[in-house]
């Protein structure tokens, strides 16, 4: 029986597309497709079973997010915008227009279960750093950082150079590697850390006060593991995020 309080949440990333059943402010069972295989029917496919009353799209894939709507037609729709929250002031950023939704999702979120300020970081395709300032009252987005992500750097030099043999594994545990595909992977998985744990350092260094971190995101368990920074990891922040956008408390 379906709930007037019930919501479909939904997370388009590049890599993969999340469905959620949020009801009575709980998240329910997750259900993923790649983002690739996105389609009417496999959209239509994936949700069966399901039943919900409106839906709430967080989509940074544009063809894919046409596709999302056009398989969701007939329900309420929202999406996750800047101005659709009143929970935090995104005002001060000159680049509103073009900030992704997921980046939107992430802040309000973290605004939710941390101390400001907070910075949300979401090591997936491509990795996010989402800085919020100001009072408990009156959370301000200052802006952030983009990188590539884990999987982006690892491949990098197979793509770019003529000799180097792509890497999906990043072999190996020591730092000075044996050939060459443990070199190329002691630098990504030692590295890579390193930056985050160097672009936090930054943030913190220009805001002149300590900073709380969340790590979101594929890669953010195998990433915190070796980062010198103790973050609270919050595999759901996207999803938590499109809630409260959808006016919904969990």
């Amino acid at each position: 029986m379906k709930r007037d309080d019930s919501c479909l949440l939904v997370d388009n990333s590049n890599t993969r597309t999340k469905f959620a059943l949020c009801e009575g402010g709980n998240l329910s069972e997750i259900r993923v497709l790649p983002t690739a295989d996105i389609s009417v029917l496999t959209v239509q496919n994936i949700l069966r079973g399901w039943s919900f009353a409106r839906v709430c799209l967080c989509s940074v894939v544009p063809w894919a997010g046409e596709c999302l709507r056009a398989a969701l037609q007939g329900y309420p729709l929202a999406h996750v915008k800047p101005e659709v929250s009143s929970l935090v002031d995104f005002s001060s950023y000159p680049g509103v227009a073009s900030l992704g939704a997921d980046r939107v999702a992430n802040v309000l979120a973290a605004v939710a279960i941390s101390p400001l300020p907070v910075v949300a970081v979401d090591l997936g395709t491509a990795t996010t750093l989402d800085v919020v300032t100001g009072t408990e009252s009156h959370p301000v987005f200052c802006g952030g950082m983009i990188a590539p992500g884990y999987a982006a750097v690892a491949a990098a030099l197979d793509s770019r150079t003529a000799q180097l043999p792509a890497i999906s594994e990043l072999a190996g545990s020591g730092v000075i590697g044996q050939d060459t595909r443990q070199a190329m992977s002691a630098a990504v998985r030692v590295g890579y850390p390193g930056m985050i744990d160097a672009l936090l350092d930054a943030v913190e260094a220009e805001l002149g006060v300590r900073i709380h971190v969340i790590l979101t995101g594929g890669d953010a368990e195998v990433v915190s593991c070796l980062m010198r920074r103790k973050c609270r990891i919050e595999p759901r922040l996207t999803l938590q995020g499109i809630a409260l956008a959808a006016g919904l408390r969990l």
